[in-house]
């Protein structure tokens, strides 16, 4: 096998720490000899042991053979954080070949490991399937480079263009997609770190805003309520999961961590700027069409995912529409969904994968 064929298995591996890794990148590594895999590990979860590691301690105490190539996704780590240097543990157990497919942002790395690998006559090849190692750690790239999380916008429209029935009958989610696509939704509150929603969305629909249908880890639950206006007992406040509420106004009724708003300013950059602070890599925004359109105008999204049902609600409130054309769209039972990407150049990656790839 070639080395890209090796670097889509570390792909493979790094997309297993989807919704654990965060907010450390997703990464995989693999030990090959002569296209025979000796050994693979991937990153568990923050603070535990980085795939390199892994990797080491799946392949033994042996010695590493001098023509065995360690693949790697992203470059090892050659600072201590929770864990000790990646570089020192490949020096240490004589690895003389390494390949990767894109250098760590971070500042205390970016190209800092591949230079003291160098230094120490290791053999090392750098950017292998470079592009789909950006896409796959895109939630990691944009907060260390851009010092802002990484913005997921998802809304869901009927057939007829609408994003809720009028006049509403009850304080309750309006059914839009199907059974199959919920659980595709609750895949992806797994994989963002936080979610987040309006008060007009708490107050109209009462959303849980967690992963019930779907194995992982919760999100942290977001509420911008500027005025104050969500009800004591809605369910974004029960307890079950964190939930962190932006307002201008001091509510000591809600069981929400507080964090108070300027009352003439936009609140979009001091909740984001609260939330990288945080290391909140991404956030998935569930919100309605006043919180999905300030995002739009704004230009402070990266992502969107517009699912379009099957469901005729003939008026209501109209769903926001994006004036470029999807660069994916599938099928999920009766629903289209369409990816979106904003086209600035923080955004532009480069690749697309299937999303049979993706999710």
């Amino acid at each position: 096998m070639e080395s890209t064929g090796w670097m889509q298995r570390c792909l493979e591996l790094a997309r297993l720490g989807s919704g654990s890794a965060a907010p450390n990148p997703m990464v995989g590594a693999v030990l090959v000899q002569q296209d025979r895999i000796l050994a693979e590990g991937w990153h568990r979860a923050a603070g535990g042991p980085h795939a390199e590691v892994e990797c080491l301690r799946a392949f033994g105490d042996g010695a590493v053979p001098h023509d065995a190539v360690l693949y790697v996704n992203l470059e090892p780590c050659s600072h201590r954080g929770r864990t000790p240097p990646c570089v020192d543990l490949l020096l240490e157990r004589g690895v003389k070949h390494v390949v990767i497919g894109q250098l760590d942002p971070f500042a205390e790395v970016n190209g800092r490991g591949i230079e003291r690998l160098r230094q120490a006559g290791v053999n090392v090849l750098l950017g292998i399937e470079e592009a789909q190692a950006r896409w796959l750690n895109r939630r990691f790239l944009v907060s260390v480079q851009n010092g802002r999380p990484y913005i997921v916008l998802k809304w869901a429209r009927s057939h007829d263009g609408f994003m809720d029935r009028h006049p509403r009958s009850s304080r309750e989610v309006q059914r839009i997609s199907s059974p199959s696509t919920d659980v595709l939704v609750h895949k992806w509150r797994t994989e963002e770190q936080a979610i987040l929603v309006g008060s007009r969305t708490v107050l109209n629909d009462d959303p849980q805003l967690t992963a019930r249908l779907y194995s992982g880890r919760q999100p942290l639950r977001v509420v911008l309520d500027r005025e104050g206006i969500t009800p004591p007992g809605s369910k974004v406040y029960d307890g079950s999961t964190p939930t962190l509420l932006f307002t201008t106004a001091n509510r000591s009724e809600l069981d929400a961590e507080q964090v108070l708003l300027p009352e003439d300013r936009d609140p979009l950059p001091t909740l984001l700027d609260e939330l990288h602070r945080r290391q909140v890599r991404s956030v998935l925004v569930e919100g309605g069409a006043a919180l999905i359109g300030h995002f739009l105008r704004s230009g402070l999204w990266h992502e969107a995912r517009v699912i379009t049902g099957a469901v005729f609600f003939e008026q209501g409130t109209v769903a926001p529409v994006l004036t470029d054309p999807p660069q994916r769209s599938w099928r999920s039972s009766n629903d289209r969904i369409d990816l979106q990407m904003n086209q600035s150049p923080e955004s532009k990656w480069g690749v697309i994968p299937d999303p049979s790839w993706l999710w």
